[in-house]
């Protein structure tokens, strides 16, 4: 063949034949036929399959569940807490109203109602001695 259009168009075709032939085998249609009996595994991991998500939608139910009892009972704590709280910021109110008030009573002559200042005594150290 001298043509060399003639050479491409021949190239051309025989890589096409190739490469359709090699589809055709890698398909393998001969191999399995459309009425072959399922794969015990596959109806086996079909199955598992089904379960699981069937599983999964009740435990997240659960899930729901608990956090929607744990949301109350946070919000429940949370209110006991800050009542406690501001019934203890009223006490501490009260506490330094009543020392506010008990801090400066009238004055008496040469006698201050003041409290007692903290006196720091420094002692020597304590030492002991084994005699045996």
């Amino acid at each position: 063949m001298t043509s060399h259009v003639g050479r491409l168009y021949a190239l051309a075709v025989a890589l096409l034949v190739f490469f359709l032939t090699w589809a055709t085998v890698a398909a393998r249609p001969w191999s399995a036929p459309a009425t072959a009996r399922a794969d015990p595994r596959a109806a086996a991991l079909a199955a598992r399959q089904v379960r699981l998500r069937h599983e999964s939608v009740v435990v997240a139910r659960i899930v729901r569940r608990r956090w929607a009892i744990y949301r109350k009972q946070l919000r429940q704590r949370q209110l006991r807490i800050a009542t406690v709280n501001r019934a203890n910021a009223a006490a501490a109110r009260q506490v330094q109203l009543a020392a506010s008030a008990a801090a400066a009573p009238p004055a008496v002559s040469g006698y201050s109602a003041a409290a007692p200042s903290v006196r720091v005594v420094s002692l020597p150290p304590v030492t002991v001695t084994r005699t045996s």
